[in-house]
């Protein structure tokens, strides 16, 4: 299982989103740590709650 925090309710990945700033540049941040995602979905404080998205990856 995978997570990613967002400001956002509704959320679809695309390619080529997000910001220059972040550790990677722009992409689709992801973690399978819960509280990290949490943290990520309120990085802007003045903008109240955020939303976990759960992601589950198929390897097969």
């Amino acid at each position: 299982m995978l997570y990613h925090g967002s400001p956002n309710k509704e959320f679809v990945p695309q390619y080529g989103k997000g910001e220059e700033k972040h550790d990677y540049g722009k992409g689709f941040y992801l973690t399978e740590h819960k509280d990290l995602a949490k943290e990520w979905a309120v990085c802007n404080p003045d903008r109240g709650n955020g939303w976990l998205h759960k992601y589950q990856l198929d390897c097969k």
